[in-house]
């Protein structure tokens, strides 16, 4: 095979599956705005599976697919930066919560990855399992950056991603509710932190304001768990 014909079928393979990707997130994106915004129809929840099967009925292993979806997993990386945006209107707001904020970072950051790592533990699982979940609270970019560093299983630590993110805007209200925490500021920080991107986009949905601080929550636990968690592994294993 030339070199020409190389760069055409990896063209065609990415033009097709990038075009499957965005037909499984309008797909899933129409379902949960007819719904209302039903959180067990969020349009990953739906799109995913659609995306799933296709790919099961013709055949196509995950490596394939990812690396057919370079462009997209490209953009990952300047979208969430560009989520500074929303940030930076509500600077004025962040030096009074500066300690809170950074508490909060520390310990829930830290927390997260500690009951990823116990249940391995507990449950015994293959260590390159364990390095495939230490990340799963970080947004996706990180997380496979994370997660490469450390030797683990990208297919793993995608899904365990996306796991997360899903459980944690499904059960972010009930907790909100039963702790009582009804500031918007405090419910995006969480959400950024607990469920990264998808608690990002759905604290946006709530208000402009707990986006904000949600994507500061996502962004300054992705800091500090790339910081604490490369020699954590490497003391455990």
């Amino acid at each position: 095979m030339s070199l020409l014909d190389s760069y055409w079928q990896q063209l065609s393979l990415s033009s097709w599956v990038i075009a499957l990707s965005l037909l499984g997130f309008v797909v899933g994106r129409a379902v949960y705005r007819r719904s209302e915004g039903n959180p067990f129809l969020h349009p990953l929840l739906v799109g995913t599976p659609l995306v799933a099967g296709i790919l099961y009925l013709i055949n196509m292993d995950f490596n394939t697919y990812y690396s057919g979806n370079g462009a997209l997993n490209w953009l990952l990386g300047p979208t969430t930066v560009a989520l500074a945006v929303p940030l930076a209107k509500q600077m004025r707001q962040l030096p009074p919560l500066l300690i809170t904020i950074a508490t909060t970072v520390l310990i829930g950051g830290f927390f997260a990855t500690g009951c990823a790592l116990a249940m391995a533990l507990i449950f015994d699982v293959d260590q390159i399992v364990m390095l495939s979940l230490a990340a799963k609270s970080v947004t996706t970019p990180i997380a496979v950056g994370i997660t490469e560093q450390l030797g683990g299983l990208l297919t793993l630590i995608v899904m365990v991603v996306l796991v997360t993110g899903i459980v944690g805007i499904l059960v972010a209200q009930t907790v909100f509710n039963y702790t009582k925490i009804t500031d918007e500021r405090w419910q995006g920080l969480i959400l950024g932190i607990s469920a990264h991107a998808i608690g990002t986009a759905r604290a946006f949905e709530q208000s402009p304001r707990c986006g904000a601080f949600s994507t500061l929550g996502m962004g300054l636990n992705g800091i500090w768990t790339s910081i604490f968690l490369p020699p954590l592994m490497a003391f455990l294993v």
